[in-house]
């Protein structure tokens, strides 16, 4: 477990930019990270939002099939996005219109350090509204030993740049 707070890696928000829907290619790679995640951070999102007793201390984690502390899955989600947002802030996103089969592969536990790749799977511009698209990325969240946690297929809604 990470005590030494010179030891705790983060990341920070990434530039604000408008790129739009066309600005993506298929095969564009994206990574972020790492980001450490603390035992701290895990008891007091799980004290709010999801209570489970693996998730709230060490004790009890070691009564479960983990035999630790272990992340929700929730919160591995909530970082996820925030190495995602490291990367850059995009303004022409629309939001997020479905995530298809999220796995959580692995347990995460406090010390782990995150990392976060994405590809771009495409782009298809919407059928009904010319003035945006959908772009497909595939994402994996790895620990610091190269063990996959979580992995998703997400699709976001993305403006397409306006006509001169």
């Amino acid at each position: 477990m990470t005590s030494d707070p010179e030891d705790i890696r983060d990341v920070v928000p990434g530039p604000v930019v408008e790129r739009f829907l066309g600005e993506y290619r298929e095969g564009d790679i994206q990574q972020a990270g790492p980001i450490t995640v603390t035992a701290d951070e895990i008891v007091r999102f799980a004290e709010r939002y999801d209570p489970l007793p693996m998730h709230l201390s060490a004790a009890d984690g070691q009564e479960t099939i983990h035999d630790s502390l272990i992340s929700s899955g929730v919160l591995t989600i909530a970082l996820k996005q925030r190495l995602i947002m490291s990367i850059e802030r995009n303004t022409a996103i629309i939001g997020a219109v479905r995530i298809d089969n999220q796995q959580f592969l692995k347990p995460v536990r406090p010390g782990d350090e995150l990392i976060m790749y994405q590809v771009c799977k495409g782009t298809r511009d919407s059928k009904s509204r010319p003035d945006r698209g959908l772009m497909f990325w595939e994402f994996a969240l790895s620990n610091q030993k190269g063990d996959i946690v979580l992995s998703s297929d997400d699709t976001v809604m993305v403006r397409r740049k306006p006509a001169d």
